[in-house]
């Protein structure tokens, strides 16, 4: 994976979703942000691409684009991310039966703690 600075070097000057109501929607559905193994906040991992996002409101190459038509005409829309890699099911609601944890989601290269998108040093 791409570092922040590589990700926003490339990203369009072009806010990806009218509002924070239609990211949620987005990142929420099979294959969005919230099920991706490279954004975990239960060990404060950020996934760079998210980050520069929400720190630039760019869109980044690796969302892909889409054209939505409509009667009134077409615009494009956030498609799949390329970067997207599913996160085990860890709802405790599985076929595994109880007690069965997929333990911590694997790091990536170039992931962001919350220490490094703020400046802060590590603990």
């Amino acid at each position: 994976m791409r570092t922040f600075d590589e990700i926003r070097a490339d990203a369009a000057d072009k806010r990806p979703f009218s509002n924070g109501t239609e990211f949620e929607l987005w990142a929420d559905r099979p294959g969005g942000c919230w099920t991706c193994t490279r954004d975990e906040p239960r060990t404060e991992t950020w996934c760079p691409i998210l980050s520069v996002v929400i720190t630039h409101g760019v869109w980044p190459t690796e969302w892909q684009r889409r054209e939505h038509r409509t009667e009134h005409g077409s615009y494009e829309v956030v498609g799949d991310c390329t970067e997207y890699d599913e996160r085990p099911d860890d709802d405790g609601d599985d076929d595994d039966g109880p007690g069965t944890d997929p333990g911590p989601p694997p790091v990536v290269e170039g992931q962001l703690t919350l220490g490094d998108l703020f400046g802060l040093a590590a603990a």
